[in-house]
């Protein structure tokens, strides 16, 4: 079937009719002019062109209807003022059935498609409409003349010849321009590149009206080679513009050569070297059907080579593409592997090491409680260090069963004020070096409620405030601030930052900020970062992080301040 794209399809059947009928009837009228004085067939027949580019376009059920009207036009057209006999309506039909037996075979039996940008389709034009089926009009019409006594029987062969080359150099010059350009037109082409292609055909018709402007001598030769100076625009057409542009670059090298011989100008003009009108006519359609079916085969097979080249780059895109989605999902699922490995490790801890960890303190406790050691004695540093390092387990106790298992936040309409003030009191009253920071508080009050979890968010900022006092061992300033941030898909957004004056983040640590079981400090578990984008991101929040080396570092926290519909992020 036709992959045409033409506008004529949203028309009313009746006005494509009636436009086919003008379109025909008009180039049976221009194939008249084209035929020399003398002759009894054109050199060129564009009818044969226009009828098979209409039935290529149209559907099957349209076909009687346009070729009844081809039928009946040709013989009024033809010979105008004359009423037609049944021989001009025998002499159409002809026409008619080489249109309509190439136009079958291409839609039934070789899947032809209009667009002309495959090799195959060229040849089976060429081989089918331009080679085969002229024939079948070719044949019966120069029989038809011979018996009317118009033509000799010893011409027959002769004339035979130089209609079924005018109606195959029809099909063959303006088949290809009319069913690449109304297929697709000026698709692809930028600004740049159409003016290009108006500038090759504006140098090529002055070119070979140059060529074909002089005046032959009976002793010029019709192998001039100066007749074939059009071949280079022609290669340039089928390189830079395929199809469509090698079909226009015919279509205008056959109507400045077409005219000029027929006013005997040119290579191929009547007298050349004693040739006679219709060797004349032979001359020509050979050097155009020469640089008519090269052009439009080089221009195929370039065609698909690009686009070949084209399926190969999206093929290896997709590839690289899959590649990426392939080695992404391996991570997700090795990561979850590891979770569940690390889920089932954090179970089996908290059973076989919290419980002796408890015993282990409430040991400690007796013991400092009945023995009562002096303070600052080796018993009493003892004691304590037993006390600090059963507290330091059980932190990391409670974080691994935090990362491995986190909880499904429970998400309630409230204010952000009071879960920033007591995350921020909570990690003051735990942090150490406390007395030379100097804190400030930035809190907007008229902040609309957030849907949060406030147990999930007050441990998530409690790691990042806690995070920022311990970057600042020395002293310095830490800022906490509440406010409106920029809203993300229509959807308004609070932001929580927080800022310390400490020595930053070198950059081979920010790569690894969020990884789980990465960090820098001597006691911690690489895990509180972690699980803080955990947390933010089941509250479809995101947290950015921003650091300067010895200027300071700021943690921000985006917060939609309306329920979204996208789910939880879970483990």
């Amino acid at each position: 079937m036709p992959d045409s794209k033409h506008i004529l399809q949203h028309w009313h059947p009746l006005a494509r009719l009636g436009l086919f009928a003008f379109v025909y009837g008009a180039s049976i009228a221009l194939g008249m002019r084209l035929t020399h004085p003398g002759e009894h067939f054109s050199a060129l027949w564009p009818p044969s062109g226009v009828l098979l580019t209409t039935l290529l376009l149209s559907r099957f059920r349209d076909w009687p209807a346009l070729l009844l009207v081809a039928v009946l036009i040709k013989p009024f057209v033809s010979f105008p003022g004359e009423m037609p006999d049944l021989g001009g309506f025998l002499f159409a039909s002809g026409s008619a059935l080489e249109a309509l037996v190439g136009a079958f075979l291409l839609r039934r039996y070789v899947g032809f498609r209009p667009s002309l940008e495959r090799v195959r389709d060229v040849l089976a034009l060429l081989g089918i409409a331009v080679m085969l089926s002229p024939l079948l009009g070719a044949i019966p019409g120069v029989t038809l003349l011979t018996l009317e006594g118009r033509i000799r029987w010893t011409d027959w062969v002769t004339q035979l010849r130089v209609f079924w080359v005018g109606d195959a150099m029809g099909a063959l010059l303006l088949t290809p321009a009319l069913l690449s350009w109304s297929t697709r037109g000026l698709e692809g082409w930028s600004r740049a590149r159409q003016l290009e292609l108006a500038a090759m055909l504006g140098v090529l018709v002055l070119s070979v009206d140059h060529v074909f402007h002089w005046e032959p001598t009976a002793a010029t030769s019709v192998y001039h080679p100066v007749s074939y100076l059009a071949f280079p625009f022609i290669l340039w057409a089928a390189l830079r513009f395929e199809v469509r542009g090698t079909a226009a670059s015919m279509l205008a090298l056959t109507t400045v050569a077409l005219l000029h011989t027929l006013k005997g100008h040119g290579p191929f003009a009547p007298g050349t070297q004693g040739s006679t009108d219709t060797d004349s006519l032979v001359f020509l359609q050979s050097f155009l059907a020469a640089a008519g079916v090269s052009g439009l085969l080089l221009a195929a097979a370039l065609g698909e080579r690009r686009r070949a080249q084209e399926r190969a780059t999206h093929l290896n895109r997709e590839l690289r593409h899959s590649l990426h989605a392939l080695a992404a999902a391996q991570q997700e699922l090795v990561r979850r592997e590891r979770m569940a490995a690390l889920g089932e490790l954090s179970a089996s801890v908290a059973h076989e090491v919290r419980n002796p960890l408890g015993v282990i303190a409430n040991s400690v406790a007796t013991l400092t409680r009945l023995a009562g050691p002096e303070k600052n004695s080796t018993s009493w540093e003892l004691l304590g260090v037993m006390g600090e390092e059963v507290a330091r387990l059980d932190h990391l106790i409670n974080g691994l069963l935090d990362f491995a298992r986190p909880q499904e936040p429970r998400f309630l309409s409230q204010s952000l004020v009071p879960v920033v003030e007591e995350a921020l009191e909570s990690s003051l009253r735990s942090a150490q070096y406390v007395s030379r920071v100097n804190v400030i508080r930035e809190l907007d009050p008229f902040l609309p409620k957030a849907p949060v979890d406030a147990q999930l968010m007050h441990l998530a900022l409690c790691n990042l405030i806690t995070n920022a006092l311990q970057a600042m061992p020395q002293g310095g300033t830490l800022r906490v601030k509440l406010g409106p941030g920029q809203a993300r898909r229509d959807t308004p957004q609070a932001i929580i930052s927080i800022t310390d004056s400490g020595a930053g983040i070198a950059p081979e640590v920010m790569a690894r900020l969020f990884e789980p079981f990465y960090t820098t400090k001597a006691s911690g578990t690489g895990l509180g970062l972690a699980i803080v984008r955990r947390i933010v991101e089941a509250h479809h929040g995101k947290v950015e992080v921003h650091t300067t080396q010895g200027q300071g570092t700021t943690f921000t926290v985006h917060l939609p301040l309306a329920e979204t519909s996208r789910p939880s992020a879970t483990a």
